[in-house]
């Protein structure tokens, strides 16, 4: 006991107080080591790429005119577009997509002829390959493409310089 447990226990003692009890040795946890399994390296997933490319699509339709002879009126019909777009990845990747898309074109005729305009979502898929001519991934392109066209005697021909974006998703 040291001094201090000795004073107190002496003053415990001419109360008549309980004598403290011995504390236990204070006991320093022993660290433990175990090795843990080795785990498995996982080959990370590329990630696909962000790809903008730009070409010519194409397409032709008649339009109906409510214009009578020699009057004013309105115009619609509907056009199909396609294009192949020719594709340089961010990594060297390269391809051709052939694209589509379907526009509904409407607006103001005289004589049967007059401008008309509409939105067309053009999409395709396509393979890209990489400078060793391996398969590099799928480009998907979808985006809407604007029209605004003279329709002349009722029949329109469109080839219009579009820009398309999508994401190629590597091969596996």
């Amino acid at each position: 006991m040291n001094n201090i447990t000795a004073v107190v226990a002496l003053m415990a003692a001419q109360i008549g107080a309980p004598l403290p009890a011995q504390q236990a040795p204070v006991v320093a946890p022993v660290a433990i080591v175990t090795a843990l399994p080795a785990t498995p390296r996982v080959a990370k997933a590329a990630a696909s790429s962000y790809i903008s490319t730009s070409g010519f699509l194409q397409g032709s339709g008649f339009m109906s005119c409510s214009a009578p002879r020699g009057g004013s009126g309105s115009m619609s019909g509907s056009v199909n577009l396609t294009g192949n777009l020719s594709v340089q990845g961010p990594n060297g990747e390269s391809g051709t997509v052939p694209v589509s898309g379907f526009a509904f074109l409407n607006g103001s005729c005289t004589n049967g002829s007059g401008f008309v305009s509409g939105t067309a979502w053009v999409g395709g898929r396509g393979t890209l390959y990489g400078r060793d001519g391996k398969i590099a991934g799928t480009l998907s392109l979808n985006s809407p493409v604007f029209i605004n066209q003279y329709a002349s005697s009722s029949y329109v021909f469109i080839s219009q310089y579009a820009t398309l974006s999508g994401y190629l998703e590597p091969a596996n």
